[in-house]
């Protein structure tokens, strides 16, 4: 039985190194035992897997084992001369794409998982063998650590290159926004100190006057107050040069003026106007003379919806008036009335469908009506398991989106500006994601451009702290950070700008990510008061109180309209 020994010699010498191969027989793939030793039917020759060309070290941390355990001798490929080290490698970038192990490689010998396999243990088997390849310290053992570092060398190659430099459409204000240097003399009416009103003469310094009193046609023309004047100009025109007029002056007995508002396309010529007395007077402003006058309680905000005029008053009540029905004593009885504010309303606004309404008082909540219904839409984010729309500070703004009728923004003296979507079918909260914007400076109005999606506020003084203890001190919030921030509402957390000073300038935002466009501030660099847009939303009109001036800048350019040609077989073909 001497016929077996050289059959194992000849097995045995193909397990050595290629070290002592001859010199004349090709190089080829050498095969050698398995692990696991000799079977019953005695030894099994196996092909040995291809290694990759990561280094030994690296092959060694995916099978979770230590590079001492590892003969060098026993592979047929050399490892890179410097390993490669974990710290060069990204953790947080894996690819999606799964690995799998060698199909029948013997017993422990499986090869390293490829990339480009899609493995899954529902789709195929493990490796076949006794039992040692799923344990840490096998080769066919892959942690989860291993197959991350694995992840991660396909994945760098999959990573985007691509900017982050934010683009603007045309007709953005990043291109256009400029103080045109056109300047308008007013003044405000006096004001009288009353430690109980949340509206006083420093407030209107500061630029947080809640009551407008200016207001533009749809015809372009602007009517502004001059003490308890009302009087008007045309700023159609690009040189400013047109001519002052003066529509009324007010009675020593009928107040002080408090409100100034135009009605819309529907009645271009009719202008209203509120006084401190809660006198209200509908003029017509081609002919110069009064149409209707009637009394109320008070007047602090007043908006128009077609012929219907929205007044809200000093104890949150508001009412709804019918212009159209006469005589007056009738439109007043009919009117409508309702009731949920608990403090003065200091901001009224409908959307442009008018079908909803919302209103903000000095306490920092805002309600939003249909206009059929006289209670307020359940809308808002949870406060105490219930939906509130609620601020820091009293709210000093209220704008509602042109080219989104259910968009609205809500901002108050404390810089907070919110973005919600009023729909009452919404079970989650109303507020938009991103929906909150701490600018830091006291917002004095807002407007949403009807040429793209960019939001643009104005902002006044920050007031000095007032001192422990006083009333003033009770009733405002903590001035928050001047750092533009969107915490709320991020879900990786606090989201910090560059710190961007927001005290007395133009901001304009970008809609829906809410990034800072472009600021502009005035000579004066004095609190910006009131503002509004031009008809053509292309110009804002803002007002420094402080100064008695206000200006005209540019902000918006008109958004190109694509020409449709007639098409040639319309042309031809009768």
């Amino acid at each position: 039985m001497s016929a077996p020994a050289p059959a194992e010699a000849s097995v045995t010498s193909l397990s050595v190194s290629t070290a002592t191969a001859p010199i004349n027989v090709p190089r080829k793939r050498l095969l050698s035992l398995g692990e696991g030793g000799e079977s019953s039917a005695g030894p099994i020759l196996r092909k040995r897997p291809r290694m990759s060309s990561i280094s030994m070290g690296f092959q060694n941390s995916l099978r979770g084992v230590s590079p001492s355990l590892v003969n060098p001798s026993t592979l047929d490929r050399l490892p890179r001369t410097r390993p490669i080290h974990r710290s060069e490698l990204d953790f947080d970038f894996l690819s999606s794409r799964s690995f799998s192990s060698s199909s029948h490689y013997g017993h422990g010998h499986a090869r390293p998982l490829s990339s480009s396999s899609s493995f899954t243990s529902a789709s195929r088997a493990g490796s076949p063998g006794h039992g040692e390849g799923d344990a840490p310290g096998s080769s066919a053992f892959i942690s989860r650590e291993g197959m991350a570092l694995m992840r991660s060398v396909s994945s760098a190659s999959l990573a985007s290159n691509t900017s982050n430099t934010p683009t603007y459409p045309e007709c953005s204000a990043k291109h256009y926004m400029r103080n045109t240097r056109i300047t308008i003399d007013f003044s405000m009416p006096p004001v009288v100190a009353d430690p109980g009103a949340s509206v006083g003469a420093d407030d209107i310094n500061n630029g947080l006057a809640l009551a407008p009193l200016l207001s533009c046609s749809a015809d372009n023309v602007l009517f502004f107050s001059r003490g308890n004047r009302v009087h008007y100009k045309n700023i159609g025109g690009m040189s400013g040069a047109e001519e002052i007029g003066q529509l009324c002056r007010l009675q020593d007995t009928h107040g002080d003026l408090r409100v100034i508002e135009c009605a819309g396309k529907e009645m271009g010529d009719v202008l209203a106007i509120g006084t401190s007395k809660g006198l209200i007077q509908l003029w017509d402003v081609r002919t110069k003379k009064k149409t209707a006058s009637w009394s109320t309680k008070s007047v602090t905000a007043m908006r128009w919806n077609g012929p219907v005029l929205t007044i809200g008053g000093a104890k949150g009540t508001i009412r709804h008036y019918d212009t159209r029905i006469a005589p007056t004593v009738k439109m007043k009885e009919q009117s409508r009335k309702v009731t949920r504010h608990q403090m003065e309303i200091t901001s009224l606004e409908w959307n442009v469908d008018g079908k909803i309404l919302a209103s903000g008082d000095a306490s920092g909540i805002v309600y939003c009506w249909d206009a059929r219904e006289k209670v307020p839409m359940d809308v808002g984010e949870f406060i105490q398991r219930r939906k509130k729309m609620q601020h820091p500070g009293a709210i000093s703004a209220l704008a509602f989106c042109p080219w989104q009728p259910r968009l609205l923004a809500t901002g108050d003296v404390e810089g907070v500006m919110q973005v919600w979507n009023i729909n009452p079918l919404v079970r989650h909260s109303n507020a938009t994601t991103p929906g909150k914007l701490e600018l830091g400076a006291p917002i004095t109005s807002i407007h949403f451009s009807p040429h793209c999606k960019e939001i643009l506020t104005t902002h006044g003084t920050k007031p000095s702290s007032p001192p422990p203890g006083s009333a003033t001190a009770s009733t405002r919030s903590t001035p928050v950070p001047s750092t533009p921030t969107m915490g709320l509402f991020n879900p990786i957390g606090p989201l910090s700008w560059p710190r961007i000073s927001m005290d007395n300038v133009i901001a304009v935002h970008s809609y829906p990510s809410l990034r800072h466009v472009t600021k502009l501030s005035l000579p004066e660099n004095k609190a910006i008061g009131r503002s509004l847009l031009n008809a053509g939303g292309t110009r804002i009109v803002v007002a420094v109180p402080e100064d008695g001036k206000m200006s005209v800048c540019d902000v918006w350019a008109k958004r190109k309209e694509v020409k449709r040609q007639p098409s040639f077989l319309g042309a031809t073909i009768r």
